[in-house]
């Protein structure tokens, strides 16, 4: 079965995260992510960080080790966890992504790709074990979300192992606060084009080298710019790759910029805790609050 594209991973996003079954064992890996303080415009070297940037992974092999004692000092000394979305029950995503997800005008899967993908979804459907049948009123969306949490799962990356989770868990009843709530998230998704769905679904079908693990490993590693790289793998300069980026990261990254500033501005010390590909790059969030001259460092 063709494995996760290295840009449909990182689109993956918390929908696929919060979906996803749990299946499967792997080794415990270890490593030490990435996380950064931001300090105020024009602060003293030695003054109390503003705030704490912490690029997350929404599910991990089972038992793996990230936490360090730089990250637990963060987070002792934060006032506020913002996530990308506080509530995580699951019956509510399923409830909103069931809602969201059907449409009963649409055409059969297989006439949703373009010809020559049809024979890998083919493959991809029975190595799954389900049938093009299931997916006949589901939006190509919410099929790629689907097959993806599929791939996922067989590949031994746990999403109840997911960061956000244990953050979440660990910081209540402490305030934890979501940039977005799960239907503003999956609204991303559903208000995309025909020919971007088609895009992410037909992206489930190709780069069939890739490793379901290699952005798991660069994120233990800490490399915020291997993250991003990964991010862009397999976005080229069509349409729909352009409006996949702009709804899926860009906008969103614009969005969450101002309620960080605030929670900065305010004396609240955030930590910050959103999706790894969110982080680096040049609409990034660094990059964001830099522009708007905090000062963004690593903490070693």
């Amino acid at each position: 079965m063709s494995a996760l594209p290295s840009f449909m991973r990182g689109f993956r996003l918390a929908s696929l995260a919060l979906l996803a079954a749990a299946c499967g064992t792997a080794d415990a890996p270890s490593g030490e992510p990435a996380l950064y303080r931001i300090d105020a415009p024009g602060a003293a070297q030695d003054a109390e960080p503003a705030g704490w940037l912490f690029g997350t992974i929404h599910a991990l092999p089972p038992d793996s080790r990230w936490r360090r004692p730089a990250i637990d000092d963060a987070l002792r000394d934060s006032g506020v966890l913002m996530v990308e979305i506080a509530d995580l029950d699951p019956a509510a995503v399923r409830e909103t992504f069931a809602r969201l997800s059907i449409d009963t005008s649409l055409p059969p899967l297989e006439q949703r790709v373009s010809p020559e993908y049809r024979d890998e979804l083919a493959e991809l459907l029975n190595e799954a074990g389900v049938g093009a049948q299931q997916f006949r009123t589901v939006e190509s969306w919410a099929a790629a979300i689907s097959l993806s949490a599929l791939v996922q799962a067989q590949s031994g990356i746990d999403p109840a192992a997911g960061v956000d989770r244990s953050l979440v868990a660990g910081y209540v009843p402490r305030p934890v606060q979501g940039l977005e709530t799960v239907e503003q998230q999956l609204a991303i998704f559903d208000r995309l084009d025909d020919d971007a769905q088609q895009d992410l679904l037909e992206s489930m079908l190709t780069e069939e080298d890739s490793d379901p693990r290699e952005m798991t490993d660069a994120w233990l590693a800490g490399d915020t710019q291997a993250l991003a790289g990964l991010m862009d793998m397999g976005l080229g300069d069509s349409d729909a790759d352009r409006s996949l980026r702009q709804a899926l990261l860009t906008n969103r990254n614009r969005r969450w910029t101002g309620p960080i500033v605030a929670a900065m501005e305010s004396g609240q010390q955030p930590f910050v805790a959103v999706g790894a590909g969110h982080i680096g790059g040049s609409d990034g969030l660094i990059a964001l609050l830099e522009a708007r001259g905090w000062r963004v460092s690593p903490v070693h």
